[in-house]
């Protein structure tokens, strides 16, 4: 009967052993909650695609060990990570709703002793959002009309190069040319501007073609970051405007950035990568255009 009593005792020795260690473990989490202040989201909610909102996060640390990172997760994809250093405080953080109908946001943080916490939001895209998709094309090359090496033609819409004779013979495809003349320097062109017969000349000239489609492009200031950040139009259709557009972005240098519309309609935006300034030479550049 003794020995029963003793295995009894043992037992509830170490279920309460074990039951200190978990509500030990609970108490090192540091705290995490979203603050309740005005203008910023605390609860799962409906945007349209690039709907921009903030965050507070309410961060107190557990006595011990500060607070050092917050990590924002999308979908478990990391969006975000910073390092803080952190025993009781707020942290702001913007986000921006994007394509997918419905987005899980994780907010965690982590502490010195490696004690995390975790909240989230969910997002879900409101039906009549105005944005959409855009293609991408990161590296674009155009040859000037002297370069034998690179053709010089593009249909944006099919991904396909030419050179004068196949752009001549697939007239109604071709969106973008690329040429250096003396006066425009550099230019991505419409095939439907005027353009000096010192650059083309012959029947195979885009003056020739039977179908010229009308590209218009127009220069904005951005950075490089916000350009490769685009995921959606929404850029591009705020700030295309057609009274401020023209059929040819002449004397372009690297870091250049316009945005565009073709004939057809669809609407996008293209950066200079790198460019060689001559009748031989060529441009790089990076593409987003509307799906």
């Amino acid at each position: 009967m003794k020995s029963t009593r003793t295995a009894s005792f043992g037992i509830v020795i170490a279920l309460l052993f074990l039951g200190f260690l978990s509500c030990d473990k609970e108490k090192m989490e540091p705290v995490l909650s979203f603050a309740i202040e005005p203008g910023y989201l605390a609860n799962d909610t409906i945007l349209e695609i690039g709907d921009t909102v903030k965050v507070m996060l309410d961060i107190t640390w557990n006595g011990k060990h500060k607070v050092n990172q917050v990590e924002m997760m999308v979908n478990d994809q990391l969006a975000g990570d910073y390092q803080i250093d952190m025993d009781a405080g707020q942290f702001s953080i913007t986000i921006v709703k994007g394509l997918p109908e419905t987005e899980v946001w994780d907010f965690k943080i982590t502490d010195e002793g490696g004690n995390s916490n975790t909240i989230s939001l969910t997002l879900t895209k409101d039906p009549n959002s105005v944005y959409s998709a855009i293609k991408y094309y990161d590296s674009i090359y155009l040859g000037a009309q002297s370069n034998i090496n690179r053709p010089g033609f593009m249909s944006i819409i099919n991904a396909t190069y030419y050179n004068l004779d196949g752009a001549y013979q697939n007239s109604s495809v071709i969106d973008f040319l690329f040429y250096y003349s003396e006066t425009d320097k550099g230019t991505v062109s419409s095939p439907g501007a005027e353009i000096g017969e010192d650059v083309f000349s012959g029947l195979q000239a885009p003056s020739q073609w039977q179908v010229r489609n009308t590209t218009l492009f127009q220069k904005v200031d951005i950075t490089p970051e916000v350009f490769y950040m685009m995921f959606h139009d929404g850029f591009i259709i705020e700030n295309f405007d057609e009274t401020l557009a023209d059929t040819k972005a002449t004397d372009l240098t690297v870091g250049d950035v316009y945005v565009f519309q073709l004939q057809s309609g669809e609407k996008g935006i293209f950066y200079v990568i790198s460019l060689i300034d001559s009748a031989d030479g060529e441009v790089n550049i990076a593409i987003k255009v509307q799906e």
